[in-house]
């Protein structure tokens, strides 16, 4: 066995255990009572915990050792399965073709192993190794799209002022990233029989299909950018209407979402987008456009922009970790920056290797984590004064 198999042992131990959990999220069937909660409990030794429940399987279980003043945040639901998985996705599998898991190809696969349990695993085998003062809290709905777990913890009287986000993010610190706007466009038409002329401009779905084209073409030409983030990304990700192909349609409506910048204002976004509705025969705007879910952007803009990235950035210096540029997909750490945490993203994995079938993680992000994790726990004794035996 290799020196970095043998040294990654207790985090695939964990991890085998955790990615054995069907947290599959639909239909986020969780509760406090759910075994991998029950395990979490179970092994970290030494630590007090809290139950916050929202309901409806949205949930977060808080646990601290000593008076931490660090807080770190895990997910530990998933995504459904995505077809042409070619094992088991709650049965960890180890692959690399060479056969030497001393490499950094060497590939650790199941569902939620690098989204985000890879992580969890990390962190329960560095705080067996280490006796820092530390807080970690646990999370069931981040993947559901509404982050009620995380709101209902904030609305709370927790009392911590920084957190770590655990994200696929290899192993760097992200200290800014877009937010998120889901949203819906409804178009309504006058029905009949597909025959009659008027079905060019009456159908409800033309008129959607005509402001997808506008909205496409306005889309493409937006060039606003920060950091390496350039553009607007938007996407139409469902198309329900109509009955059948002989009626005009008197209904279409579409889910679509976009990934403002940080500083952009979605709501304006919003705006822009329902003026390019089509215009009926009395000039007033023939579609609705209503927003949906909002994930604020990293740092959030309720909170001074250079200040926030100051403070991220001490922290991750604090912590030694490495720091990347800002990233185009949407994490929770934007509400707690929101609440006035300072707050980073860190974690094992790449957001490629996420929401696919035969989900995986490196050995060695699994292996430089863990060890990054010792090193904050153990500055966090330095902080108090406590040492490690």
């Amino acid at each position: 066995m290799s020196q970095g198999f043998q040294k990654a042992q207790p985090i695939l131990d964990h991890l085998k255990a955790l990615v054995s959990f069907d947290t599959q999220n639909p239909p986020r069937a969780i509760t406090a009572k759910s075994d991998i909660f029950e395990y979490l409990q179970q092994h970290l030794l030494g630590f007090d915990f809290q139950i916050f429940d929202a309901g409806d399987g949205c949930l977060s279980l808080l646990a601290t050792r000593g008076k931490p003043e660090l807080l770190f945040n895990f997910h530990i639901d998933t995504v459904p399965a995505a077809p042409a998985w070619s094992s088991d996705p709650f049965e960890l599998v180890l692959s690399n073709g060479s056969g030497d898991f001393d490499k950094s190809e060497a590939k650790v696969i199941g569902l939620g192993a690098c989204d985000i349990k890879g992580a969890s695993a990390c962190m329960l085998s560095a705080v067996a190794k280490t006796s820092g003062d530390i807080a970690l809290l646990f999370s069931s709905d981040e993947e559901h799209g509404s982050s009620v777990a995380v709101k209902y913890f904030l609305a709370t009287d927790h009392g911590f002022k920084k957190v770590i986000v655990s994200e696929p993010t290899g192993a760097k610190a992200v200290l800014a990233h877009r937010g998120i706007q889901s949203a819906r466009a409804i178009f309504s038409g006058i029905s009949g029989h597909a025959s009659e002329a008027r079905a060019f401009k009456d159908s409800a779905i033309h008129k959607s299909g005509n402001w997808m084209s506008d909205v496409l073409k306005w889309v493409e030409q937006q060039t606003d950018s920060f950091d390496s983030l350039t553009g607007l990304p938007f996407n139409i990700g469902k198309i329900d209407g109509g009955i059948k192909a002989n009626m005009i349609a008197a209904n279409c409506e579409l889910s679509f979402g976009f990934r403002p910048l940080p500083g952009q204002d979605a709501k304006n976004i919003l705006k822009q987008l329902q003026q390019l509705c089509p215009q009926d025969n009395n000039s007033k705007n023939d579609g609705e456009i209503i927003g949906g879910f909002f994930g604020p952007t990293l740092p959030s803009a309720n909170q001074d922009f250079d200040q926030s990235i100051a403070a991220a950035k001490q922290l991750a210096k604090d912590n030694n970790l490495p720091i990347t540029k800002a990233v185009n997909f949407w994490t929770e750490a934007s509400l707690f920056s929101e609440a006035g945490l300072t707050a980073l993203v860190f974690g094992p994995g790449h957001i490629a290797q996420a929401h696919t079938a035969d989900e995986w993680v490196s050995l060695d992000q699994l292996n430089q984590v863990e060890q990054l994790y010792c090193q904050i726990l153990q500055q966090q004794n330095h902080s108090s004064g406590q040492t490690d035996e």
